[in-house]
């Protein structure tokens, strides 16, 4: 079970797989230049912490001069725990909040497919959406991958190496198409 929460203080996600927070920071006026001091320094921790999948930095929106979104990613929620609970990160965050004031949200597992950056703070999903469209795109990549297999594969092939070729195509397209079609059926999964 996945779950999306607001917290102000470190994680509480459980699930196995990639995790995500974003982490909203409001800058106080005549600070700008000591934030963005600061964000190089917090990117740079960041991307050196284990298991990081990398910052990304959305800029602020013209209604929200001084409103910045940092998205850090991790390969599971132990490392974003360690992340969130390590000394660089404590000072990082004690340090900002002299200047800014910070709002999180963290998204584990499947949901951080069908989160939308641009909103971080987007009501939760309705999870049996979620599940259709989910079983939509899976049912039919492998009605359109499987009977393909036999053509692009050798014919000695074992039900296990075909199943490990299938599930690696799967991975790949549902990485890279569901936050597409997530993107198109947003007001109906929230």
């Amino acid at each position: 079970m996945s779950s999306a929460t607001n917290v102000q203080d470190g994680p509480v996600a459980v699930d196995p797989g990639p995790a995500t927070v974003v982490i909203t920071r409001v800058v106080q006026p005549g600070h700008e230049q000591d934030y963005r001091e600061w964000m190089g320094r917090l990117i740079t921790a960041a991307e050196v912490a284990p298991h990081s999948l990398g910052t990304v930095v959305l800029a602020p929106k013209a209604n929200e001069s001084n409103t910045f979104r940092f998205i850090h990613r991790f390969a599971d929620a132990a490392s974003l725990r360690q992340w969130e609970d390590s000394d660089v990160r404590v000072q990082l965050s004690a340090e900002a909040d002299r200047f800014s004031s910070s709002q999180r949200q963290e998204v584990t597992g499947q949901e951080a497919w069908f989160s939308i950056p641009e909103a971080p703070a987007h009501p939760a999903l309705i999870k049996w959406r979620m599940v259709i469209v989910t079983f939509c795109i899976t049912y039919v990549l492998t009605a359109l991958i499987i009977p393909h297999e036999t053509a692009w594969l050798p014919k000695s092939w074992s039900f296990y190496e075909l199943n490990l070729i299938t599930n690696v195509l799967l991975a790949l397209v549902m990485t890279y198409l569901l936050p597409l079609v997530t993107r198109l059926l947003r007001r109906w999964l929230y």
